[in-house]
């Protein structure tokens, strides 16, 4: 028997979840209720991230606080992977102190292994796609025009 950790990406909150978001989840569920059948012990984590520029956008949008929309996205997860049965051990909010907890105990052992690096980076960010943009791309993750901001680290 050996131990087997599993998650899912950690969804945005900014919308309703999607055919994507169950999708993915499911594809999880299945290979941990597997690894359960051949006697795994299996930690299932999926979950929220709760924080970013599309989340308060959304939220601005609707004329509500970013953590109200968090909760009223949040909620219909738990609805969602109730109905479909999704065996999930935990569901993380990135908003939960024990989220932060964890972040700062993982940024203390890197940093006590001397494992980071300082570096200066600049660039444009596409908000839609989370990700690097091209100046005045249009951004195949998004599926729209980038809305971009200048970035330097």
């Amino acid at each position: 028997m050996s131990n087997y950790y599993l998650t899912t990406p950690i969804y945005y909150v900014n919308d309703h979840p999607h055919i994507g978001h169950i999708y993915t989840t499911l594809v999880a569920d299945t290979i941990a209720r597997y690894r359960r059948l051949v006697g795994d012990r299996v930690y299932f984590l999926t979950g929220t991230d709760e924080h970013g520029q599309k989340i308060e956008r959304a939220a601005a949008e609707r004329k509500i606080e970013p953590i109200a929309l968090a909760d009223e996205v949040v909620a219909r997860y738990h609805s969602l992977w109730a109905q479909l049965g999704v065996s999930h051990d935990d569901f993380i909010r990135t908003t939960e102190p024990r989220h932060g907890r964890g972040v700062e105990a993982l940024v203390r052992r890197i940093a006590a292994s001397d494992d980071f690096y300082v570096s200066r980076h600049e660039g444009l960010y596409c908000t839609g796609s989370a990700a690097p943009a091209a100046a005045l791309s249009r951004c195949s993750r998004a599926r729209s025009p980038c809305s971009t901001a200048p970035r330097a680290g």
